[in-house]
């Protein structure tokens, strides 16, 4: 071989060594580019009405100061707006945005902060899922990441900029406490404590998957593990240490007693503490005596006495967050939401055209739970990964906002799954080998998840799901917002009366006016005022309106023909939406283009509170 042959070799070689000592940086560099092309197309991935809430929250952290005082001064219903994320959800962006401020100035640094964070909170997350692939004895873990990024691409997007909702946050510590789960270092059981207070403290809807990590722990040492007494034992009393330490951190000393079951407060707090000291206690008190038995009987003794207090002191909490929520609101708003949904509700399950992405997340989510069946070759890791995957799976069937998780497990579960199916021989499958032995037969990893698929496939045929009529403000809301017009110089002290998406628009502006509701159970008053505003069983609307105390009112605007169907079943939500208003409302200029009309409310005296100055194109959306 000539020499110019060996340097030829020796650059081709240099970029796949390259890759392979840092695979993790290189998915992530393809990840964000993806994520960024399809951001400039126009592509929102993952987004909902929430990311447009946070915008207004961290504008209003940063302009306040007040961590403790959570009311957001643009939702007035008239009742105060509370909402019931702590600041520390808040503090990456407000951090990121107040480091910049100075030099790019308030607004365009709050833009920044949510193009960059999620970006940034990617680094760690893709850092831990990289750890938890290596943890499963792939022999080639750098082709292992890609294949499994792609499959969980759906979850990953929860980083995509502009999506700064909580849901990045909570994947990032659950992640990390897999990793931890898996560490042998000594600290990794104190870290884990802190980082399961932290996640509570973020939101509860992690609960499920925490809770499972403190019943590993919990077996660890039942099953007498080396060092699970001192594992246990660290958790516990960081577990406790941290519930504390984010209760004085989060909640204001004069609402210590205040007991909110959506957010977290003292029965949150208490929960945490009890478990976290149930953990430091028992093995101090069992010591080296007693067997399995006894520990078990232990551990379920004081769990069963938290939860026995935790019930009453606080039985209002047993009904979950949206206990308080008026029945009215409950089925015209909350239960018709698709992530409030179990799977058999969804009526559109079997022709939807994500059946065939359900069906792998099937697949991939019980393969690691069929390996572990298997008499030989169940690792530590594999076991974790198929309890964790299975919780996911039944969590996601029964409630689907949690699909948006399951791809974090089914993507790892799905490279055993390709890996099964792949030629014996063949130069990929050779990268994928683990030491974990695959059942014998060739489908049997695919199998059960097709079972599944058709199982639920064929209740949906058999059983059609309820569909009740939908609301009139569910349909005055459904206008494509991704681009509204909305109007520069409202009147001093405005306030819009509107169906909640079409508020949650508004409130996010950097200029725009109050609004009545936005799309979030604290909003449930106003919520109710915007359906029952536009219900046809409404005799009197503008007793709503005036119980609002709102100036104007915005709706999805009906630009083509009239139509006789939908003026038959929404006779006063129709006239809005076409321009037909009562004598009390004024219509404001709009762009033709506009997808909303704004309508003045002419008071009982006659006066009128006057238009918005000009058109606008949406600013300040994220």
């Amino acid at each position: 071989m000539s020499k110019d042959d060996d340097r030829a070799a020796a650059q081709s070689s240099w970029l796949p060594r390259l890759y392979t000592s840092a695979p993790a940086l290189f998915c992530f560099c393809g990840m964000v580019t993806v994520m960024i092309v399809l951001w400039s197309l126009g592509f929102r991935l993952n987004t909902d009405a929430d990311d447009l809430l946070k915008i207004h929250e961290i504008r209003t952290l940063l302009e306040t100061g007040n961590i403790f005082d959570r009311t957001m001064p643009g939702i007035a219903q008239p009742e105060p707006y509370i909402s019931h994320w702590p600041w520390i959800v808040d503090l990456p962006y407000a951090a990121f945005a107040w480091l910049l401020a100075p030099f790019a100035g308030f607004e365009p640094a709050l833009m920044a902060a949510s193009f960059v964070v999620p970006l940034l909170l990617f680094v760690p997350a893709l850092y831990f899922y990289n750890r938890l692939i290596v943890a499963m004895g792939f022999a080639y873990p750098a082709i292992a990441l890609p294949l499994a990024l792609i499959f969980a691409a759906r979850t990953f997007f929860e980083y995509a900029p502009g999506r700064i909702d909580y849901h990045n946050l909570q994947i990032l510590l659950l992640l990390a406490a897999l990793v931890l789960l898996l560490s042998r270092n000594r600290l990794s059981p104190l870290v884990n404590g802190l980082l399961t207070a932290l996640a509570i403290a973020i939101s509860a809807e992690f609960a499920p998957f925490f809770a499972l990590v403190m019943v590993v722990y919990a077996f660890d040492w039942i099953a007498g593990r080396d060092e699970s007494a001192t594992g246990i034992t660290s958790f516990g009393l960081a577990l406790a240490i941290g519930a504390i330490g984010l209760f004085a951190a989060t909640v204001a000393p004069s609402a210590y007693a205040a007991i909110k079951c959506d957010t977290y407060s003292a029965p949150h707090g208490l929960g945490l503490t009890a478990a976290g000291l149930s953990f430091a206690v028992v093995p101090r008190l069992v010591g080296t005596r007693g067997g399995w038995a006894m520990r078990t009987a232990l551990l379920l003794a004081f769990a069963a006495i938290s939860v026995v207090a935790l019930v009453k002191l606080f039985p209002q909490c047993l009904g979950g967050p949206y206990a308080s929520m008026d029945a009215y609101v409950r089925d015209n708003m909350l239960n018709r939401i698709l992530q409030e949904m179990s799977l058999f509700r969804r009526s559109d399950f079997v022709l939807s055209s994500g059946f065939p992405s359900m069906l792998l997340l099937f697949v991939g989510a019980l393969a690691p739970v069929v390996i572990c069946t298997g008499s030989h070759g169940r690792s530590r890791p594999l076991v974790i990964l198929a309890l964790f995957s299975l919780l996911g799976l039944v969590l996601a069937i029964d409630y689907l906002r949690y699909f948006r998780y399951l791809p974090i497990f089914s993507g790892i579960g799905l490279i055993f799954v390709l890996e099964s199916l792949l030629p014996h021989g063949s130069g990929l499958r050779r990268y994928l080998k683990s030491p974990v032995p695959a059942p014998s037969r060739k489908y049997a990893l695919i199998l059960p998840g097709l079972v599944l698929s058709a199982a639920i496939a064929l209740y949906h045929l058999a059983v059609e799901p309820s569909q009740a009529a939908i609301p009139a403000a569910e349909f005055a809301d459904s206008c494509d917002l991704d681009h509204f017009g909305v109007q520069r110089g409202w009147p001093p002290g405005a306030i819009v009366f509107s169906p909640p998406l079409i508020g949650s628009h508004f409130v996010a502006l950097a200029e725009g006016p109050k609004v009545v509701t936005i799309p979030n159970h604290p909003s449930a008053m106003g919520i109710e005022r915007s359906y029952r505003f536009l219900d046809p069983m409404t005799a009197d609307p503008r007793a709503i309106l005036d119980a609002s105390k709102a100036t104007h009112v915005a709706i999805c605007a009906w630009r083509g023909a009239p139509s006789p169907s939908l003026e038959a079943a929404y006779p006063f939500a129709a006239a809005l939406m076409e321009g037909k208003p009562p004598a009390w409302l004024r219509e404001c200029p709009t762009d033709a283009s506009s997808p909303l009309r704004i309508y003045s409310y002419r008071n009982a005296d006659g006066s009128d509170t006057g238009c918005p100055a000009s058109t606008l194109s949406a600013q300040a959306l994220p």
